[in-house]
C-alpha cells in the first residue's frame, strides 16, 4: 500500500510506504532544463520530478524552484488555461486563484492570505496560511538548470 505523503529536509525524501514500513531516500539533483528554454517561456516552465509537479521561475537574474500547487486548496500555479497563470511580483509567485503572494526563495506568504476570498463568519477564508513548498536550485555556467529533490 503506498502513500503519496512524503517530506523532504535537508536533502533526505522520507516516504511513508505503509503503516509498518518507512523507505528513507536520498534526494538527488535532477537536471529539468535551462536557461535559455526557460526565458524563452516567459521565465515560468512547470517541469515534474519524482511525480511531483515544479514551478521553475526565473526572477531578477535568479532561477527559484515552487511546488506548482498553492498550499490553501492545491490548485496549480501555473496550469494549461490562461485560468491558471501565476505572475511573479516583487520576487513572489502570487497564486492566479486566491491571490496570495509566495516569496520565491523561502515560500513563506508575504501579505495577506488569500486576498481574493471573503472572509466568511466563523470559518474566515479557511485553512490558516501555509508557506509553499521549495526546492534547492543550482545553474550551471552552461545554463543547465538542476534541482535537488
Amino acid at each position: 500500500m503506498s502513500s503519496a505523503l512524503c517530506s523532504r529536509n535537508t536533502g533526505i525524501a522520507r516516504c511513508a510506504v505503509s503503516r509498518r514500513t518507512v523507505r528513507v531516500q536520498a534526494a538527488s539533483w535532477t537536471k529539468v532544463g535551462n536557461t535559455s528554454e526557460l526565458k524563452s517561456k516567459g521565465g515560468k516552465k512547470v517541469v515534474e520530478i519524482s511525480g511531483q509537479k515544479v514551478l521553475l521561475v526565473e526572477s531578477e537574474g535568479k532561477v527559484c524552484a515552487v511546488s506548482n500547487k498553492c498550499s490553501h486548496l492545491g490548485l496549480p500555479l501555473v496550469g494549461k488555461t490562461a485560468m491558471f497563470q501565476a505572475e511573479v511580483k516583487d520576487r513572489c509567485v502570487v497564486c492566479p486563484a486566491h491571490g496570495t503572494y509566495f516569496d520565491l526563495e523561502t515560500g513563506a506568504v508575504e501579505g495577506e492570505w488569500c486576498p481574493k476570498l471573503p472572509n466568511l463568519p466563523l470559518v474566515g477564508k479557511g485553512p490558516g496560511a501555509k508557506p509553499l513548498p521549495t526546492f534547492q536550485v543550482r545553474v550551471s555556467e552552461a545554463g543547465d538548470i538542476e534541482v535537488l529533490a
